[in-house]
């Protein structure tokens, strides 16, 4: 899942506690911003968040309508002629972020940014270095910039600029239409199945 689709399982989790819920977001924040955390040093509604994530995660991963979804534009995506690593990466995150789009202007949203409010709870836990990177993050996202994840050409193009520091899994802005009309065209089966995913999921257990 991607920030969202975690934010929807920890209102269902952990109540609407941003701090919760910002540990829920943490990981794929962090990846996105590319920022390192220490995650022995979150503590607390923080810490507890974080792992509910990796809890969500495994039950998500393992859902057959994300792994029959997944499967499916992987295999449209090699009809286009991608490589096999992008066809990979797409395929798995093309899917989370689909799911993100059903969730746009959801409670989940309004949860997501309340959590970038206390953002700096998880201050002490990134390294210093990349400190300054996440503070601009908050700020930028604090500014309150649409969230597009229901548009496929967007998700083109957010995908892109996330795999372009992988070069195995990198794609070219060339390939760009041809990944954002396979998205779009599985836009509509990831919105068909999205609530049932999500329902199972929360139904799940997050020890806290």
């Amino acid at each position: 899942m991607n920030v969202l689709g975690h934010a929807s399982v920890a209102l269902a989790w952990g109540g609407d506690d941003p701090a919760f819920v910002l540990g829920a977001v943490l990981p794929d924040l962090a990846s996105m911003v590319h920022v390192r955390i220490d995650r022995s040093l979150l503590e607390g509604p923080v810490g507890d968040g974080m792992r509910c994530h990796i809890d969500a995660d495994a039950i998500f991963h393992d859902h057959p309508d994300f792994r029959a979804g997944s499967a499916a534009l992987r295999r449209d995506l090699a009809s286009q002629g991608l490589d096999r690593g992008p066809v990979r990466a797409i395929g798995h995150a093309g899917w989370e972020l689909l799911l993100d789009g059903t969730l746009v202007g959801s409670p989940a949203e309004a949860a997501y940014r309340r959590a970038l409010d206390v953002g700096e709870l998880a201050l002490h836990a990134i390294a210093e270095p990349d400190r300054g990177r996440w503070l601009g993050f908050l700020g930028y996202r604090r500014r309150r910039p649409r969230l597009r994840y229901d548009d496929p050409t967007w998700v083109a193009e957010r995908l892109h600029d996330l795999l372009a520091r992988r070069p195995r899994l990198r794609f070219s802005r060339e390939e760009l239409p041809a990944v954002a009309n396979v998205l779009g065209a599985h836009a509509g089966e990831v919105a068909a199945v999205g609530p049932e995913v999500l329902a199972t999921v929360t139904d799940g257990r997050c020890p806290r």
